[in-house]
């Protein structure tokens, strides 16, 4: 079954052209999209300067019969207090403008509200931008997909997937104004399919349990304890056990979604559709006479998740994640520089990513393989507690590549050099611990430079990440498609 594409902006009205120039854009880049949903309360219902190529949707006030009215062409206004659409694929719109409404409202996958839910906003102490008659509709209403903003600057923030029933799931997304900085469109794919809900959290429209029933003491101790490097990349500490569930880390806890608070916007040097990239803490090689900058980088899907979502040739982040892949690689080609990317996808993950570092161009094949091997072989012969590895080399062209990270479980290192790339990976099985640090332990054995390997001992303050990520940007600027 085909999936229908929405992409959902939040516009300043003041740049509302620019806004539906930058749609279109997307709409022939990474669409076709189905419909353009517009949050916020403040759009003027005039026709624009530019035609939306797609049919674009935006609550408002304006005269005229029935619920919606065609402003102009493809540019819809949405009049009521509470309007239900439904899309040619049978996907089903809901809108709910600011003043709200005592209807209740059927199922609708997909619903645009101006406040946040209460019972969404309470999670994150931040009631002003909620309303509990919000709570009311989406109850009933049951969205798949929840978007709002909460206030006229807006902000991002992806809660914790949940699930209404066994068959159906649920994502609430807000976002940021246009201009403001903030992240402030999301495009996504959705079908008429039931939901996996395998990995959600607790509903925050039920009932909550106490924290005492929810969480058992041993792992609220051992969450406290864990070392920060445990909470960034691995939740193997907190054993999972019959009857026990793994904690769970939150978009807004998780140090790698945008929507944590505590998010270090100082590293972004890039954001797509489904994608950003960071200067990466602690970088492992040092500036180079061709390069003033570290240049170790990491790409990471915006959604929050331990792997991507499966088959990857379906996948928008696996897609533009790529596309930053080639991008960086052409950038660091410029410099002489071959590419080396990493990723460790498994369960046990909290946020799926990808890490860059450029290496020297002259032989970089055979200098990357003799430090591959030795790397598994110390790995494998002297640490009998580690999990053994064993690498498969791999063009794109191989369906046993795919199947491979499709399974979601694997080690995998992609060498970028001139118009070739090959893929290294090793399958992830087993009970015996995966030594996180391997990657880096490779690449530090191949630009020599043992001292290197843990993160910790290469941090550098944040005027050091501030100048190094403005560097970095500069140095990418021309190569980067998501401006």
């Amino acid at each position: 079954m085909s999936k229908t594409k929405i992409l959902v902006v939040y516009p300043d009205p003041d740049s509302l052209d620019k806004v539906i120039e930058k749609a279109n854009f997307q709409h022939a880049k990474n669409g076709p999209f189905e419909a353009v949903l517009m949050l916020g309360d403040n759009i003027i219902p005039t026709p624009p300067s530019i035609k939306p190529e797609v049919p674009t949707y935006f609550c408002g006030e304006i005269e005229g019969e029935g619920s919606l009215v065609d402003v102009a062409e493809n540019f819809i206004c949405v009049k009521k207090s509470w309007a239900k659409v439904k899309l040619q694929s049978g996907i089903t719109l809901g809108f709910l403008n600011k003043a709200g409404t005592d209807e209740i409202p059927s199922e609708v996958d997909i619903l645009v509200s101006y406040y946040w839910a209460f019972g969404v906003a309470k999670t994150q102490q931040l009631t002003l931008v909620g309303n509990r008659k919000v709570d009311e509709v989406v109850a009933a209403a049951r969205p798949r997909y929840h978007f709002a903003v909460g206030t006229e600057q807006g902000r991002f923030y992806e809660h914790p997937v949940f699930a209404w029933d066994k068959t159906r799931s649920s994502r609430f997304i807000s976002l940021g104004q246009e201009g403001s900085g903030i992240k402030w469109f999301y495009a996504f794919a959705i079908d008429n399919s039931d939901d996996d809900i395998s990995k959600t959290g607790p509903n925050p429209f039920e009932f909550k349990r106490s924290r005492e029933e929810s969480v058992g003491p041993d792992e609220d101790k051992q969450a406290n304890h864990a070392g920060p490097l445990e909470k960034l990349t691995s939740i193997n500490s907190l054993e999972e056990r019959p009857t026990k569930r793994m904690k769970v880390v939150a978009p807004s806890e998780c140090y790698f979604c945008l929507s944590n608070p505590k998010l270090e916007a100082h590293m972004i040097i890039a954001i797509g559709s489904h994608s950003y990239v960071t200067i990466a803490k602690g970088p492992l090689p040092r500036p180079t006479k061709s390069r003033d900058f570290s240049g170790h980088a990491i790409i990471i899907p915006i959604d929050h998740g331990p792997t991507l979502p499966s088959p990857l040739k379906d996948s928008l982040a696996f897609k533009e994640i790529n596309q930053f892949k080639t991008a960086l690689a052409k950038a660091f080609l410029s410099t002489s520089h071959a590419t080396v990317f990493y990723e460790i996808s498994r369960s046990e993950n909290v946020h799926f990513h990808v890490q860059m570092v450029p290496v020297p161009l002259d032989n970089a094949q055979g200098v990357f393989e003799n430090a591959l091997a030795d790397r598994t072989k110390v790995n494998n012969e002297r640490f009998e507690r580690n999990l053994q590895l064993k690498f498969i080399k791999f063009d794109e062209e191989d369906e046993n590549y795919w199947s491979l990270l499709d399974s979601g479980n694997y080690l995998k290192f992609s060498l970028y050099q001139k118009d070739k790339v090959v893929h290294y990976i090793a399958q992830l099985s087993g009970t015996l611990s995966l030594d996180l640090q391997f990657p880096r332990r490779v690449l530090a054995f191949h630009l020599r430079s043992p001292k290197r390997i843990y993160w910790e001992k290469c941090r550098q303050t944040v005027a050091q990440e501030t100048t190094d990520c403005e560097k970095f940007k500069k140095f990418f600027k021309s190569y980067d498609f998501s401006q």
